[in-house]
């Protein structure tokens, strides 16, 4: 089965990422880490972007909303993780809890 996603799943990033001793010394400015996690997240279809909030301290990534699951939650913090520049990430989003209707009974 094929998605319509840059990965087939949102952990096969792990075999493309950025990763190595060249992007871990990248030093840049945190408003232009905030603008390119934003674009990451608004171009990743695991994760509705207009529900995160996303602050930049020295390098350092801090994540606040609401998401509709953990994988939404993995995702962003992916996408912050694989940003040039990040030097941690604080995933601070918060899994709403969806109410399954099929599963109540009347």
């Amino acid at each position: 089965m094929a998605f319509n996603r840059p990965y087939d799943t949102p952990y096969a990033r792990y075999y493309y990422g950025t990763y190595g001793p060249y992007y871990a010394r990248t030093v840049r400015d945190d408003e232009e880490i905030r603008s390119d996690i934003y674009n990451r997240l608004t171009w990743d279809s695991w994760v509705n972007a207009d529900e995160i909030n996303v602050d930049v301290k020295n390098g350092v990534v801090t994540l606040t909303g609401d998401v509709d699951s953990t994988v939404e939650k993995r995702a962003a913090g992916d996408d912050a993780w694989d940003t040039v520049g990040v030097v941690d990430v604080n995933n601070l989003l918060h899994v709403r809890q969806i109410e399954a209707q099929h599963l109540m009974r009347e």
